[in-house]
């Protein structure tokens, strides 16, 4: 006779499996709650998160994608080197590669991310080795750290043009004592030669040199921020307009375009300090024109507000916006930074070495002011001057 097991050992039974059944489904449900938290987590990251394997970008959140530039396109077969600035791609692989091998390396570091697009930016990246899928990679998270890097940049630019400064302005003093000497000696011979010795020549060619001189130790001391100057209210459209006249005959082969805003704000300057720093980057961007060019002179209104990446040391408030922009040749990024330097010149030896932009932009603070270079080689540069309004 066939035996069937007691009834409340298969109620026990049927009751177990029914415990297992919901432990196991409050287990998935509290892995799914994870996931979920997690995905959240990673999804909505300020920063970058990607997995690399294989040289291969595995997963990024939509943040790294973003940030590459449409990189989700096809994760896999875009090897992540080609992210990396030429400048720092041998030193970033011989990291990812000690850091698969398990070896002690430096996990956050700086570094330039190229975009698909091209575009460039400072990011700061800490990388860690996991297990992904069963093989070795590395978790790599990348924050954007270009604001940083230009405030850092600006910073050490004013820092070391404060130096170039203090120098310029010793140097030009000193520099104008030896003129007032050579001029003084220059006189005395004068009044013991006659009127038709031709040694007069030679002295008037010394005391042509003395004037030259003393021009560029002008030039020098505007650079220093030396020197008191008359401030008066100045329509800068009215300037701008004054200056063209007498330079407009000059470059024929290059137009003049001008958007000019009307009621633009008035300015408080030295009406002479200021037309010669305007001449000195309007020379400048005449100058970046080989063959035939355009040159846009642009005026606004433009309010100076808090958070502002390039002009973190201004003040709040109203200024008056003047742009220069040429169709010239341009600037690599290691000359641009270099432009306010006294006598800096990417010309030739024995070419034109003078202080144009070097005295504009000591003008232009000594007015507390700003001005700012932007640039691309083959396309162009534009300077800006800002301007306390009035």
């Amino acid at each position: 006779m066939e035996k069937f097991p007691p009834r409340d050992t298969e109620e026990s039974r049927r009751s177990l499996l029914e415990q297992q059944t919901a432990e196991l489904a409050q287990l998935k449900d509290a892995l799914r709650q994870a996931e979920d938290k997690y995905r959240v987590l990673v999804e909505n990251a300020n920063d970058a998160i990607f997995v690399l394997q294989d040289g291969k970008i595995k997963f990024a959140n939509p943040k790294a994608l973003a940030m590459g530039g449409v990189l989700a396109k096809d994760l896999e077969k875009v090897p992540f080197s080609e992210y990396l600035h030429p400048e720092e791609r041998d030193m970033v692989l011989q990291r990812y590669e000690k850091r698969l091998k398990g070896e002690k390396i430096l996990n956050m570091y700086p570094l330039r991310i190229v975009t698909r697009s091209g575009d460039l930016f400072w990011a700061e990246v800490n990388a860690v080795r996991i297990e992904w899928e069963g093989r070795p990679a590395t978790l790599n998270i990348i924050r954007d750290i270009t604001s940083q890097k230009l405030i850092e940049q600006h910073y050490f630019q004013n820092e070391n043009l404060a130096t170039l400064r203090t120098l310029a302005g010793g140097t030009a003093h000193s520099f104008n004592n030896l003129l007032m000497g050579i001029q003084g000696r220059v006189s005395i011979l004068s009044r013991n030669l006659a009127a038709d010795d031709p040694r007069r020549e030679h002295l008037r060619g010394i005391e042509q040199c003395v004037a030259d001189a003393a021009k560029l130790t002008q030039q020098m001391l505007g650079f220093a921020q030396s020197g008191k100057y008359s401030v008066v209210r100045v329509n800068l459209n009215l300037l701008i307009e004054q200056i063209l006249e007498s330079m407009l005959h000059k470059e024929k082969h290059i137009s003049i375009r001008r958007d000019l805003q009307l009621g633009l704000w008035p300015v408080e300057v030295d009406r002479h300090q200021l037309e010669e720093a305007i001449m000195n980057i309007l020379v400048n961007a005449w100058q970046a024109i080989a063959d035939s060019g355009e040159i846009i002179i642009k005026t606004e209104n433009f309010e100076m507000t808090e958070g502002r990446e390039r002009f973190q040391d201004m003040r709040t408030g109203k200024y008056v916006r003047l742009a220069v922009r040429d169709t010239g040749v341009g600037m690599e990024d290691t000359v641009r930074k270099r432009v306010f330097e006294p006598f800096f010149t990417t010309k030739g030896l024995g070419k034109h070495r003078g202080l144009g932009l070097s005295s504009a932009y000591g003008i232009v603070a000594n007015h507390a002011g700003l001005i700012d270079v932007e640039s691309t080689p083959g396309a162009g540069t534009t300077v800006s001057v800002y301007l306390p309004s009035v």
